[in-house]
């Protein structure tokens, strides 16, 4: 059977070889998809047979030579249309003529153009991501949809094919082909062929050109060569406007260089001498945007939008406006998100702060389909009579913060509080909360909440010399990301420094100065007390995954990178002490490095955790086994015992050799970005998706499991919907347990039960650790709040 398709696809190459295409590009007014007398044809229209490139005369038609490997005829669409079918025929002996009906697209036109990238869906399950990614198309007046790859396995291939089409979706999706979509076949892309058309061609939409290339290897062997690739790409490149910017979609990133140059065994290309502006990938499963500050050009990567990244990115799907200069603005939207209003201040009676004779007001608002326009608050007294009225300014993509002068309220009295949002797609969302304005506003539990115009991964909030200090992530345009120092007292922000990339994870400090390392890999060293750059470091990182570990300091050392930049640095100059040269490799790794003793213990995910001598930067042993290459937790060290969690494992390993003592094998997923709590009676540790779990330090039998509810946004690794996931560690305060969690809430638990005692509604993801200070618990949350809270 096998020989017998081979035949036919041979004698398929030798009939195209000798055929002549032609066909014609017109207007299809009607809509019928059908070349008709009274249509116009659409004159200087690329169409492509795979290698060859042409354009369309002035009524329209064209005529190609083929080749002996042309499966399909297509077309590069132009500026300001849309296909009325699909942008490719395939090549068959009975078609006489291969005819490409366009309509207007006005979405296509103009000065610049938006579009949305989705990756690495790898599901055949109709989920709720679909709708937000198609709503937010049809409502913010998208162009396009491309879809960067691994779509994966037949099912997956299949279910998009049907599910997630331009007709479904009521805007025009591009496919790009990724490693697990080439699948058992005559050749591995026969499949992606048969339900998405060829693996590479272009398209042009407002000021730019877009390419769809393949990607060079996967689970099968592809039947197209890197050279083929190259060879129809140069074609492609020559018929279109030198001025022209070109936006490059694959499934992978071709370099981390400056320099894109596309090589196959014997032939290449500069992309960088073609105008390229951007290439966009997936792959990853990373959130990570960088420029180039050599080139201009952009690398733009995200998470997907179903579930949470490999290295616990936020699920996400990006938008990307893009004009004559290249890419303009990026914009993550997270998933699963319907008019979410939380207003976390003022709240009943504790989670009220009036500040300079103002109500302080804090609301966390979102929608995954569509942005907010406007947000205000009305504040009712007991007879349900309007005193005061504000409207609130937006922080952040998910944050509104105003105030009311509290003279207007009376205190001691129930008030109401009304906040109505309004949304670019013009609905309208109100809620409704008591509160209380104590007669003493000294003594509420809210001491000050903060906004720091940035969103707050991994970086708890870090108290030294008097301050408190927090970082930001800016995942799509890195204008927000950065270090701010606030005053622990009033949170008033003392100083800001912009950093080059996000600072993903925690903050250090050690000799008067705040150490910190962002995704790009530059380290800075900051006065505390100023926030003056006393130095700057670029690791050397030359390669994905982006940086989102974290360092630690320890007597003038700073340990920090990752890979092949891994090292040890002088945190008063900068100077590099040892650097790693023993392993490489791994994806992104959200865990903090721990220091054992005389040994740094770091990791690398889907690789190893590693252990080495921190004098030297020697590698004293690794593991890779029992689910310890999945690393996104920190591990903890007490009693010279280092207590870390593999996937589905909790570990009590000896540090100086990296043997296991003790084992828990569990029935949850501990790959989250929490460090394990120990005390005296138990073993504490987040989950995936079940919560916080308890063991008995003696016995390491279950204690109890505290569930949560579900997370607004997912984040831990292919996690998605119906995930009750924790990613902030657990503390021990006063006998009780405290943690943020994932759905948005702050947590106090008894220690022995695992019982709630209270919950605090912050209305955003707390990925963060907490931090405790002179009995006042400090919370980072995503919509880029600090919270600073006492009398838990």
């Amino acid at each position: 059977m096998r020989l017998l398709t081979l035949l036919f696809f041979y004698l398929s190459f030798i009939g195209a070889a000798n055929a002549q295409f032609r066909g014609k590009v017109f207007l299809d007014k009607n809509k019928n998809k059908l070349a008709e007398s009274t249509e116009q044809g659409m004159p200087g229209v690329a169409v492509s047979d795979g290698q060859n490139v042409t354009r369309t005369d002035k009524d329209g038609n064209y005529s190609l030579p083929g080749n002996s490997k042309t499966r399909f005829i297509f077309i590069t669409l132009p500026s300001g249309y849309k296909l009325t079918d699909k942008h490719y025929i395939k090549a068959e002996a009975t078609i006489k003529a291969y005819n490409f009906g366009i309509i207007e697209d006005p979405t296509s036109a103009g000065a610049s153009v938006k579009m949305l990238q989705i990756t690495d869906t790898e599901t055949d399950k109709y989920n709720d991501w679909i709708v937000n990614v198609k709503d937010y198309a049809k409502k913010q007046g998208i162009s396009f949809i491309v879809h960067t790859g691994d779509i994966c396995y037949e099912k997956g291939l299949n279910f998009h094919a049907n599910q997630i089409t331009s007709e479904t979706m009521g805007k025009q999706i591009f496919y790009c082909i990724g490693n697990h979509d080439l699948v058992k076949g005559a050749y591995g892309e026969e499949l992606f062929e048969n339900l998405f058309g060829p693996v590479y061609y272009s398209f042009d939409a407002g000021p730019a050109h877009f390419i769809i290339t393949p990607m060079r290897s996967g689970d099968f062997q592809p039947s197209y060569t890197v050279d083929e690739v190259i060879s129809w790409m140069r074609n492609d490149l020559a018929a279109v406007d030198k001025n022209k910017p070109v936006i490059i979609f694959n499934h992978d990133l071709l370099t981390y260089n400056d320099q894109f140059i596309l090589k196959g065994k014997n032939d290449s290309i500069n992309l960088n001498d073609n105008n390229l502006k951007a290439w966009v990938y997936g792959h990853w499963h990373n959130n990570f945007v960088r420029k180039s500050e050599n080139t201009g050009i952009h690398y733009i990567s995200t998470a997907p939008p179903d579930k949470g990244g490999i290295d616990n990115s936020a699920g996400q799907f990006l938008s990307i406006e893009i004009d004559k200069n290249g890419v303009k603005e990026v914009k993550p939207h997270y998933t699963y998100l319907h008019k979410h209003l939380v207003v976390n201040t003022p709240s009943g009676t504790d989670m009220v702060k009036v500040k300079n004779g103002a109500l302080i007001i804090n609301a966390n608002v979102y929608d995954s389909e569509t942005t907010v326009k406007s947000v205000k608050s009305i504040i009712y007294n007991t007879k349900g009579n309007k005193v005061a009225e504000t409207t609130l300014t937006a922080n952040t993509d998910w944050n509104w913060g105003g105030e009311i002068p509290v003279a207007k309220l009376e205190k001691g009295k129930s008030l109401t509080i009304q906040t109505e949002v309004t949304f670019a797609d013009g609905e309208h969302h109100i809620q409704k909360q008591a509160f209380t304005i104590a007669a003493d506003v000294a003594k509420t539990a809210l001491k000050w909440v903060s906004n720091i115009k940035g969103n707050i991964w991994k970086t708890a909030p870090l108290f030294a010399q008097g301050r408190l200090f927090a970082a930001t992530i800016d995942d799509g345009n890195n204008i927000n990301c950065g270090i701010t120092a606030l005053d622990p007292q009033s949170g008033k922000i003392l100083w800001r420094y912009k950093t080059h990339n996000s600072i993903k994870h925690e903050m250090a400090y050690d000799g008067g100065l705040i150490l910190c390392t962002d995704m790009e890999g530059f380290t800075y060293a900051l006065k505390a007390s100023s926030g003056q750059l006393f130095w700057k470091k670029n690791l050397g990182m030359k390669s994905l995954p982006g940086y989102i570990s974290a360092g630690v300091a320890e007597n003038g050392i700073y340990y920090t990178g990752a890979e092949g930049y891994f090292q040890a640095l002088d945190v008063k100059t900068g100077k590099t002490i040892w650097v790693n040269k023993e392993w490489r490799g791994g994806e992104g790794t959200p865990e903090k490095m721990t220091i054992a003793g005389d040994v740094i213990i770091t990791g690398s995910n889907w690789q190893s955790l590693f252990g080495h001598d921190k004098k030297t930067g020697k590698l004293l042993w690794k593991r890779s086994d029992e689910g310890l290459r999945f690393r996104s937790s920190t591990g903890k060290y007490i009693n010279d015992k280092l207590y870390i969690t593999g996937l589905n494992s909790i570990f009590v390993i000896d540090p100086k050799t990296g043997k296991t003592l003790q084992k828990i094998d569990a029935d949850y997923e501990f790959k989250v970005m929490a460090t394990p709590l120990v005390t005296d009676k138990y073993i504490v540790m987040p989950t995936a998706k079940h919560g916080v779990v308890a063991y008995d330090i003696n016995t390491l039998k279950q204690a109890w499991n505290r569930t949560t509810d579900n997370a607004l946004v997912y984040s831990a690794p292919y996690a998605g919907p119906e995930s009750a996931t924790v990613e902030c560690s657990v503390i021990r305060y006063k006998n009780k347990l405290l943690f943020g969690a994932s759905d948005g809430f702050l947590y106090v638990l008894d220690e022995n039960s695992g019982n709630i005692i209270r919950k605090i509604n912050l209305g955003a993801p707390v990925f963060a650790d907490l931090s405790v200070v002179d009995n006042t618990v400090y919370v980072g949350d995503f919509a880029g709040n600090v919270f600073a809270i006492s009398n838990i």
